[in-house]
């Protein structure tokens, strides 16, 4: 047969599915695997600079600025950084976006209550620095509008520190003012980089998938030549036996009659035929004259190993225990209460033989 002119068998395409789901775990991903913030190394780099930020607190603290307030606004920072590289969701979940609107400007307020005006020195103003660092990581997790909001409502509640303590609401608006530069930049590398990240993985899950389609087409070919093998060595024989001028035995019609009935289960019922031990006891029953019928509805295929094989093996059994009439024996569908039937007639054709008909029914261990 010429291989560029045949065509895959229906059943060709059933690996695609498996290998597409393994395709789209290894070809996800987002701005936070391009960038590395899900490493260890993301995690070191935000220990070094909360270990930075305690230091300030320190000094500050030595200057005059209240201790408590100050560790709560460190703790809420260092919740943000745990939040920012580990919240899967791109873009952050709103609920991480309102908790940092509503307690990152409070804390920083009344962490200020407690430091002298004017500030001594840069390091009694640290919280600039540390809600700056979450508010341009909130840009880059999509969450640019709320960065900004962020940091004005941190600059207002600075203002209104200085209206109350200092030299009017300027004061604290100079203070402040000069963290919108690193977040202006932010912005821009966001807007930049999470598009240039889209279109990276985008490009990385349409290449995987060629991959794997092209994997499942060659299984494909190689389960075709592997069947065709199977029935050439099968069938051949008989095939060659039929074109010769003397007659069939009887012994070969018999013969003749097992191979049909076993080429129509492989046709009909691959999954029962494919199993050794029911596909024997099939041709048991019909060497005793039985009519064997299998059906099968693919209710098993997603069926784990041994959860299939003790279906099977029952379905075996109830083979094993007809002497006459005949059996149809059925894989049902996906999504039933029962995975099989067998309905057993001792009778089949004569005139009781619905009265007298027995149905099996096989169940998921």
């Amino acid at each position: 047969m010429n291989r560029r002119n045949r065509r895959e068998p229906p059943d060709a395409t059933r690996p695609y599915p498996e290998v597409l789901l393994a395709a789209d775990h290894h070809a996800g991903g987002d701005v936070r695997d391009l960038l590395g913030m899900n490493t260890r190394s993301a995690y070191l780099v935000a220990g070094l600079y909360l270990v930075s930020l305690t230091a300030d607190l320190i000094v500050s603290v030595g200057n005059g600025s209240d201790l408590l307030p100050g560790l709560a606004v460190l703790i809420m920072v260092a919740l943000g950084a745990v939040g920012l590289l580990g919240i899967p969701d791109d873009p952050l979940p709103v609920r991480y976006v309102a908790a940092a609107l509503v307690c990152g400007p409070i804390g920083v307020y009344l962490s200020f209550i407690g430091t002298p005006l004017p500030p001594s020195g840069p390091e009694q103003t640290w919280q600039f620095a540390a809600l700056t660092a979450v508010a341009t990581y909130m840009c880059v997790r999509g969450r640019a509008g709320s960065a900004w909001l962020l940091l004005c409502l941190v600059v207002g509640a600075a203002m209104v520190w200085t209206q109350r303590y200092g030299d009017g609401a300027t004061q604290g608006l100079a203070l402040g003012a000069i963290n919108f530069g690193p977040l202006f930049m932010a912005t821009l590398f966001a807007f930049t980089i999470r598009p240039a990240a889209a279109s990276i993985y985008a490009l990385r899950r349409r290449a995987v998938e060629r991959n794997a389609a092209q994997v499942a087409s060659l299984a494909a070919v190689a389960e075709h030549d592997k069947q065709m093998r199977a029935l050439n060595q099968r069938v051949r024989p008989m095939l060659e036996r039929i074109t010769d001028q003397h007659p069939l035995t009887d012994d070969e019609r018999t013969e003749c009659l097992a191979l049909e009935a076993q080429l129509r289960d492989a046709l009909r019922a691959p999954i029962l035929a494919g199993h050794e031990r029911t596909a024997q006891a099939a041709a048991r029953a019909r060497a005793r004259g039985v009519t064997v019928v299998m059906v099968d509805g693919h209710g098993l295929d997603a069926a784990t190993t041994s959860d299939r094989d003790s279906v099977l093996d029952s379905m075996a059994g109830a083979l094993d225990s007809v002497t006459h009439g005949s059996i149809i024996i059925r894989v049902l569908p996906p999504g039933r209460d029962l995975a099989a039937t067998a309905v057993i007639d001792p009778d089949a054709g004569g005139a009781e033989s619905a009265s007298r008909a027995t149905r099996l029914e096989f169940a998921m261990p």
